[in-house]
């Protein structure tokens, strides 16, 4: 009976100190993030290829997991003419806390130079892969994003306007050259549903990402046709006393039938 007991209170402990939360962000109806420099394109400059309806981040433990749906998934590579081996998947940008230019609910005149400054990148190895791989963690600590990162510009090749149209101005790819820009030694991993998401896998259990109540948020294509933005506070699961609750109950219970049985 003793040992049954510590094992219950074992296990309820162990589900409560998880810390398990999650949050989502939409991307679509009339507060979908739209960003600046749209061309007059709006939400998606393009087909429906590079359209994202929503993104979700959870943090179980230490494992934050980053979750983007898009039809972009599977689609690296594609417009080879625009942009040297085509449009790839943008690294994820991160903050403490989210800070858009504008009021308007689409933050139409948002850009990496007047919006939210970047605290973390994760930065992917091969932007060009459709099957995944891996990513590193980096610390972005320049007093500008453009101390700490690249513009979509930095991509693209094709004559905006003539050749072309892509949203510019916007942050995509960590600049790990720069001397403000600090490797944490934090690796994750990456994968590719094609056609549904992508997700990002990362334990951040020697980072300060741990002690974030909230998470903004933002990623793009390497043409940021499309770009997600926005902020969710990570929401916890129920705490340890309902759960000890929970499992006292079942073992009194069944402590109770024991004893009738006798």
């Amino acid at each position: 009976m003793k040992n049954l007991f510590s094992v219950v209170i074992a296990a309820c402990l162990a589900f409560a100190t998880a810390g398990a939360s999650a949050s989502g962000i939409s991307d679509i109806g009339v507060n979908g993030y739209w960003g600046g420099d749209g061309h007059g394109y709006n939400d998606v400059i393009g087909n429906s290829t590079y359209d994202i309806q929503g993104a979700t981040i959870t943090r179980v433990g230490s494992i934050l997991t980053v979750t983007i749906a898009t039809n972009f998934a599977g689609h690296a590579g594609t417009q080879p003419g625009s942009a040297p081996g085509g449009i790839g998947y943008g690294d994820v940008f991160l903050s403490k806390i989210w800070n858009p230019f504008g009021t308007d609910s689409h933050h139409a005149n948002d850009n990496a130079a007047n919006g939210t400054l970047w605290n973390y990148g994760m930065s992917l190895d091969n932007r060009w892969s459709n099957t995944g791989g891996d990513f590193k963690l980096y610390k972005l600590n320049g007093a500008t994003n453009a101390a700490n990162i690249y513009n979509s510009e930095k991509f693209m090749t094709c004559d905006i306007g003539s050749e072309c149209y892509y949203r510019n101005g916007q942050a995509t790819a960590v600049n790990r050259g720069s001397s403000t820009v600090a490797d944490t030694g934090l690796t994750g991993k990456w994968s590719v549903t094609t056609d549904q998401e992508l997700r990002f896998v990362i334990n951040i259990a020697s980072s300060d990402l741990m002690n974030f109540a909230s998470f903004a948020m933002h990623w793009g294509e390497t043409c940021q046709n499309d770009v997600i933005e926005g902020a969710v506070s990570m929401v916890p699961t129920p705490g340890s006393i309902p759960l000890i609750a929970l499992g006292l109950g079942a073992l009194l219970f069944w402590r109770h039938r024991q004893v009738t049985a006798e």
